[in-house]
């Protein structure tokens, strides 16, 4: 076992220290979701939390991962082909979260309001074959104003016919952090092909 992961520790490292970037990187973007909105969030946004996330992921590959000991001039041709490959990776991002994100956005949340209903037709087969369940937003609903999720039974002796059921989920919201998802994985796989056969690429 030890043999296994000191024979593929660079690519264990690499997806450590690519999950840490990707969790850095689907934080900022829902803090930046958070303070200026979706539509910032996946555009300037997006650009930024990708800069602050170049800059960690560039001192743990070189620290970690490659263990590069690189040094004036070197180390800053490797920074520069580093960042320069990474800008890369980042306006495939870009594209990705403004073309899935931002412009197919209603597509996106009508498809996770579809997947929650489907999520919701297996939950009310469970009851029973005459039960509904319908979701909807607990900010539409006045007794979950307060933020709190709320579910409403209505049905007699034999069992619930109609369950309602409010909820925080905001599925256009959902819909952005499955796009980022979706990106960050592709941008992982593009930058360790760029960081092993360009970047820290053994002479």
């Amino acid at each position: 076992m030890i043999k296994i992961f000191k024979k593929h520790w660079e690519v264990i490292s690499y997806l450590i220290f690519g999950v840490l970037t990707t969790l850095l990187n689907i934080l900022l973007y829902a803090l930046f979701n958070r303070l200026f909105g979706y539509t910032a969030a996946n555009s300037w946004g997006n650009v930024l939390d990708n800069i602050l996330c170049i800059l960690f992921a560039y001192a743990t590959n070189r620290a970690f991962v490659f263990n590069s000991k690189t040094r004036g001039r070197a180390m800053a041709k490797e920074f520069g082909a580093f960042v320069t490959c990474r800008l890369g990776t980042m306006l495939v991002d870009t594209v990705i979260m403004l073309v899935l994100g931002n412009l197919l956005a209603a597509q996106g949340a009508a498809l996770m309001e579809n997947l929650m209903g489907g999520v919701l037709g297996v939950l009310a087969r469970w009851f029973g074959p005459d039960t509904v369940v319908h979701a909807v937003q607990a900010s539409s609903v006045a007794s979950a104003a307060d933020g709190s999720a709320a579910i409403a039974i209505i049905g007699g002796a034999d069992g619930p016919t109609a369950i309602f059921v409010t909820t925080l989920y905001d599925a256009q919201e959902l819909w952005g952090l499955c796009v980022k998802v979706f990106s960050n994985v592709v941008v992982v796989v593009l930058n360790y092909v760029f960081s092993k056969l360009i970047i820290f690429k053994k002479k």
